[in-house]
C-alpha cells in the first residue's frame, strides 16, 4: 500500500480519537434498531392516515390527498407536515380562518385535527418500531410492525456505540474536551436512553424527572454531565401543554398528565402557528451553529445522514469555510453509484483537505481517493461499522498494512 494511503489513514484515525467531538446523528443510525427511514416512515404514516386513523373523515382525506397532490412527488413526511403547517399559518389570518383547497374551504381546526393525528402516527410508529421487508424481486413484503404488547424497536446498537464513546481508552479526556454533543435529527430517545443506561450523565435541556420543563442549556451543567443531546427535530416524548402553560414539556408515555395539546416530533416550518415560546428549534440550531464555530480543534462526526438538509449542510459549510476554522469533517456515507452532491463538493473545496470520508468503496480525504478499497466495499459508514472502529480500531488489514 502507498504511503499516501498508509498517511491518510493515519491522520483519519486520528481525527476520530481526538478529544473535542461534536457527533450528527440521523436516521440512518436508528435503522438497525427497527426505526423507519424517512421514506418507509412516510408510506407507514400516509397508509396508517388513510385506512385507519382518517378512514370516515371525508374532509380530512381529502386534505391528504390535496397536500400530496401539490408537493413533490417525492417528498417526505417532514415536507408534507410543513406544507400542512403553512395551509393552518394561512387559516389563522384569513377572515373566516379557513383556506381554500380544491375549491373546498377548509377550517383551522379541521388542519390542525390533521396535523395532530399525523404526529400521533409517527409518535407510535417510531415508539414501537416498523420496518419494510423487501423481496429479491424487490417486491415489498409483510413488514414487521411493533406495537405497545410487542415493541421491536432495541437499544443494543446505541448501547455499544456509547460504550465505545466513553470508553476505558477513552477515559480522563473529559477535562479536555468538555461534554461530547450530539447533535441528532432523530426523534427517537435511543441515545439518550443508551446513555443513561450505560450511566452516563447527560443534559438535554430539560430541568425536573420523569415529566421535565425546557429551560435550554445551562453553562453551569458541562462540569456534571459527560454528554449533551440536541435534538435538532424535536423528539416523541416533547409535548406542548394543553392550556396556560408557557413551557415546552418531556413526558413519560401514557401518563395522564399534562394533557398534550400538540406533541413537537417534527422539523421546524418555516412558517408556525404554534406560540413561539414553545419552540426552542431556533436555540438548539443556534447551539449547533456555536458548537461548529468554537473555533477550537474540534472534529464533527457524521453517522446515519444523507445530506439532504439545507439548513444543517449550510451551517456546515459555513463553519468549515470560515477563514480561521479548525474544524475537521469526519463523514461516514453510503456511496452507492456517487458520494452525496454536497458532500463530493465540499471534499474538493479550497478546504477539502479538512473532509474525510468513509464510505462504501473506500476512504476519501479531500480531493484525494478512494483509498483501501475492498472486495464487496466496506461498511464502516453504517452505525455499527463507526462503532466498531471507535472500540476495535481502524480494518484488521488496514491496521496489518500501517503496522
Amino acid at each position: 500500500m502507498s504511503d499516501e494511503a498508509i498517511d491518510i489513514a493515519e491522520q483519519f484515525e486520528k481525527a476520530i480519537r481526538t478529544p473535542k467531538q461534536t457527533w450528527l446523528l440521523a436516521a440512518g443510525a436508528s435503522f438497525m434498531s427497527n426505526i423507519p427511514l424517512m421514506y418507509p416512515l412516510t408510506r407507514r404514516v400516509l397508509a396508517l392516515a388513510r385506512t385507519e386513523f382518517f378512514k370516515d373523515e371525508d374532509e380530512l382525506l381529502s386534505v391528504i390527498n390535496f397536500i400530496a397532490g401539490d408537493i413533490e412527488k417525492e417528498a417526505h413526511i417532514e415536507v408534507f407536515l410543513t406544507h400542512l403547517a403553512d395551509l393552518i399559518s394561512m387559516s389563522t389570518r384569513s377572515r373566516d380562518h379557513t383556506v381554500q383547497l380544491g375549491g373546498e374551504k377548509v377550517s383551522f381546526d379541521t388542519l390542525t385535527q390533521l396535523h395532530h393525528g399525523l404526529l400521533e402516527i409517527i409518535s407510535d410508529t417510531i415508539r414501537w418500531g416498523y420496518r419494510e421487508n423487501w423481496n429479491e424481486k424487490g417486491e415489498l413484503e409483510d413488514p414487521d410492525v411493533g406495537n405497545s404488547e410487542n415493541p421491536i424497536v432495541t437499544v443494543k446498537h446505541h448501547l455499544s456505540f456509547v460504550r465505545a464513546v466513553f470508553g476505558q481508552s477513552r477515559a480522563g479526556l473529559e477535562a479536555l474536551r468538555g461534554p461530547v454533543e450530539f447533535f441528532t435529527t432523530n426523534y427517537d430517545t435511543l441515545i439518550e436512553d443508551a446513555l443513561a443506561l450505560c450511566g452516563i450523565p447527560y443534559d438535554d435541556g430539560f430541568s425536573g424527572g420523569g415529566v421535565a420543563f425546557w429551560a435550554g442549556y445551562g453553562r453551569d451543567t458541562s462540569r456534571a454531565s459527560k454528554a449533551r443531546i440536541i435534538k435538532l427535530h424535536g423528539s416523541i416524548d416533547w409535548v406542548a401543554p394543553k392550556e396556560g402553560a408557557s413551557r415546552l414539556l418531556r413526558v413519560r408515555h401514557h401518563d395522564t398528565y399534562p394533557a398534550p395539546k400538540n406533541q413537537v416530533v417534527i422539523y421546524p416550518q418555516s412558517t408556525k402557528y404554534v406560540n413561539t415560546q414553545l419552540d426552542p428549534f431556533a436555540a438548539l440550531f443556534q447551539r449547533f451553529r456555536a458548537n461548529l464555530a468554537d473555533g477550537s480543534e474540534r472534529v464533527l462526526l457524521v453517522c446515519g445522514y444523507s445530506f439532504g438538509d439545507e439548513h444543517i449542510n449550510q451551517d456546515i459549510e459555513v463553519a468549515m469555510s470560515a477563514p480561521d476554522s479548525q474544524l475537521t469533517l469526519v463523514a461516514f456515507s453510503e456511496e452507492k453509484d456517487a458520494l452525496p452532491t454536497i458532500l463530493d463538493f465540499w471534499r474538493k473545496s479550497s478546504w477539502g483537505e479538512r473532509v474525510y470520508v468513509a464510505s462504501t468503496k473506500g476512504l476519501y480525504n479531500g480531493d484525494r481517493g478512494p483509498f483501501w478499497e475492498k472486495d464487496g466495499g466496506r461498511d464502516w459508514w453504517t452505525f455499527d461499522g463507526v462503532t466498531g472502529i471507535l472500540s476495535g480500531g481502524l480494518p484488521t488489514d488496514i491496521q496489518e498494512a500501517m503496522a
